[in-house]
């Protein structure tokens, strides 16, 4: 059990360089090393969320990587394997075919079966989360709070911003799953790109001075919850120059693990590294599926 004082936190990194509109190898790989080598050094973990076709084109690192305590899962973006739409167009039964064949492809690539889940654009409707417990996930980092983007699919108000298990119904309710949802990390007063995205912790979209604001606030507001488990979950993509030291990104990623380690002090915190599976197991365990499992939406 964790202490009222603990908060985990998770760097992820959705791994998609070989998406049509990228279609760079070299750098995926080069940006997911970097990224994994920069997290590490300060102490942190990693969960990397990785497209069947980037499974297929660098599977000996993932691989390593995987056998180094680095947390490997399934992303998945419909349009990259012959569909038109993103995963939220898409009902049960088309939805189960499109995961169950890239859990395939993945497995084939890597030779272990991927236990954590990010849609591609965190899209997603009431489907998606039975679908994938249905499908053996242990865990999955779907939603994004507060976001509503119809044109992505991915429409997130009012769903909850804390570690639950997910709704068999509704993907804006907690409680019922064996399979436990961990939101990516945002703030709903600031609101971007025409009022449909809140901000984020995103590496790569704002400089180090405002990623500290956000942390501060999110480590403070994780603090105030009366969540068992709580948690914050950063995020990138593995499509900037993360091995570069002169690169902005790999710069900005720097400072935030820096100003992590200052901001658990002043707020009187321990931020304890975890991946979203390591997540999912510290919820599973304060909260046992069927004993209260239900999670507060706030």
């Amino acid at each position: 059990m964790t202490d009222s004082s603990d908060i985990h936190i998770c760097w992820t990194l959705d791994c998609e360089a070989t998406q049509r509109a990228v279609a760079d190898v070299d750098l995926g790989q080069r940006a997911v090393q970097g990224f994994v080598d920069t997290v590490t050094a300060a102490g942190m973990r990693v969960t990397l969320f990785v497209l069947p076709g980037d499974a297929r084109a660098y599977p000996r690192l993932l691989r390593n990587l995987a056998g180094q305590g680095v947390e490997v899962g399934l992303h998945f973006h419909p349009q990259e394997e012959g569909h038109a739409d993103y995963c939220g167009a898409y009902a049960a039964d088309e939805q189960r075919q499109m995961y169950a064949a890239a859990i395939r492809q993945f497995a084939d690539a890597l030779g272990f079966q991927p236990r954590a889940f990010r849609t591609g654009s965190c899209s997603a409707n009431d489907s998606t989360f039975p679908v994938t417990a249905a499908l053996g996930f242990d865990s999955c980092s779907h939603s994004m709070p507060g976001r509503n983007m119809a044109g992505l699919r991915s429409s997130w108000t009012g769903a909850p911003a804390c570690v639950h298990y997910a709704h068999a119904a509704n993907r804006l309710l907690a409680g019922g799953l064996d399979l436990v949802e961990v939101p990516l990390t945002t703030d709903t007063d600031t609101m971007l790109w025409s009022g449909g995205h809140p901000q984020d912790l995103r590496v790569e979209l704002f400089d180090a001075k405002q990623q500290r604001y956000l942390l501060d606030k999110v480590i403070g507001r994780e603090k105030a919850t009366a969540q068992p488990v709580k948690a914050i979950v950063a995020l990138s993509h593995n499509t900037f120059a993360y091995d570069k030291r002169g690169d902005f990104r790999r710069q900005t990623l720097e400072q935030m693990l820096t100003d992590c380690t200052a901001l658990a002090d002043k707020h009187q915190v321990t931020l304890r590294p975890a991946t979203i599976g390591d997540v999912a197991k510290a919820h599973r365990q304060a909260m046992p599926l069927g004993a209260g499992s239900k999670s507060p939406s706030t």
